[in-house]
C-alpha cells in the first residue's frame, strides 16, 4: 500500500471519530450523505467506460453468474438466516450489507493485491445495476414483517443513488471529455473529502440510541468481522481456478462491498443498527486490502500471475 492509501485510512477512520466526539454537527451532515454518496460514485463511474465493461465480461464471463448470485443473493440469505437464529436484531441490518453490491473501488484495491481487476471491473458495474431490484426483493422475500418501509421506496432510492451518477458520468464522456479529465485528476482529493463526510455523518444522528444501548457496538463490531471474513472465505473457495489473480479477484469482489451505499440508504431509513453495522464494516474491508496486499508482495511472481 502507498502514502495515498494510508492517507485515505487515517483519514476514513479519523473523521469517524470525530463524528462521534461532535454528534450535532454530525447528525446536521448526516441529511447529505446521500448526495455524497452520489458524487462518490460520480468519481467512480467516470473512470469507467462501456468498452472496458464490455472487454472484461466477454473476458471473464465464466463464473460471473455464480460470482453475482454469491454476492446477491446466497450470501445474503445465508447471513440473514444464521443471525436471525444468533441474534434477531441484527439479521435486517446483516441482510442489507451482506445484500448490497461490490463496491467501485474494488477494481483498485485489485490493483494493490495484484489481482483480476476486470474480474471486479465488471462484478461492481453489474451488481450495481441489479441492486435496485435484487435487495429489495431479498428484503420482500426474508424480511417483510420487520421491516417498516416501504419497498418501492427502497428500489426507487437505490435506483436514484446509483443511476444518476451513472448517466451523469455517460453523459459528460460524450459532451465534455475534456471537463472528464480534469475531474479524474481531481478525484483523489475530492473523494478524500467526500469520504470524509460519509464518515462524519455516518453515526452522528445514533450517538443518543448507542449510549443507551452499547451492547450493540460490540455486536455490530463482531458480526461486521464475521460477515467479512465468511465473505472472503467463499469468493475464494468458490473460484475454480487456483490462479493468484483470479482467486484474489473473485475474493475481492465479495468482500470489498459498496456498504457506504448502506450507510446512506440507513440513514435514509432511519436504520441505526444497519448504519453502526456498516460502519464497523470498514474494519475488516480495509483490513483485507492489507493481508492480500501484503501476501501479495510475499508471493513469488510465478506464483502471483499463475
Amino acid at each position: 500500500m502507498g502514502k495515498k492509501d494510508y492517507i485515505l485510512i487515517a483519514v476514513l477512520y479519523g473523521s469517524l471519530v470525530v463524528g462521534i466526539v461532535f454528534p450535532g454537527p454530525s447528525a446536521v451532515v448526516s441529511g447529505t450523505i446521500k448526495y455524497l454518496m452520489m458524487t462518490m460514485l460520480f468519481l467512480a463511474f467516470i473512470k469507467i467506460s462501456p468498452a472496458d465493461v464490455g472487454r472484461a465480461l466477454v473476458s471473464n464471463w465464466a463464473g460471473m453468474i455464480l460470482g453475482i448470485l454469491l454476492r446477491l443473493v446466497i450470501t445474503p440469505a445465508v447471513a440473514y438466516w444464521v443471525t436471525l437464529a444468533l441474534y434477531p436484531p441484527l439479521a435486517l441490518p446483516i441482510l442489507l450489507l451482506a445484500g448490497v453490491s461490490t463496491g467501485v473501488s474494488s477494481p483498485f484495491f485489485t490493483s494493490l493485491c495484484r489481482g483480476n481487476i476486470s474480474y471486479c471491473l465488471v462484478m461492481a458495474v453489474v451488481t450495481s445495476l441489479i441492486l435496485p431490484v435484487s435487495l429489495p426483493v431479498m428484503v420482500k422475500i426474508l424480511a417483510r414483517a420487520t421491516l417498516d418501509y416501504e419497498l418501492s421506496a427502497m428500489a426507487l432510492f437505490l435506483a436514484m443513488i446509483i443511476f444518476v451518477p451513472l448517466g451523469a458520468a455517460f453523459l459528460f464522456r460524450a459532451l465534455a471529455p475534456r471537463f472528464l479529465e480534469s475531474m479524474n485528476r481531481m478525484s483523489y482529493p475530492i473523494s478524500l473529502v467526500v469520504v470524509a463526510g460519509i464518515n462524519f455523518g455516518a453515526l452522528g444522528r445514533y450517538i443518543p440510541y448507542l449510549k443507551t444501548n452499547p451492547e450493540q457496538i460490540l455486536y455490530c463490531a463482531v458480526f461486521s468481522m464475521g460477515l467479512a471474513l465468511v465473505m472472503a472465505f467463499l469468493g475464494w473457495s468458490f473460484t475454480r481456478t487456483r490462479n493468484w489473480t483470479d482467486r484474489v479477484a473473485a475474493s475481492g469482489s465479495q468482500v470489498w462491498i459498496n456498504n457506504i451505499l448502506i450507510i446512506a440508504l440507513a440513514v435514509h431509513m432511519n436504520q441505526p443498527l444497519a448504519a453502526t453495522l456498516s460502519v464497523f464494516y470498514l474494519i475488516p474491508l480495509y483490513g483485507f486490502v492489507v493481508f492480500f496486499s501484503v501476501l501479495a508482495n510475499r508471493l513469488e511472481p510465478v506464483s502471483v500471475t499463475g
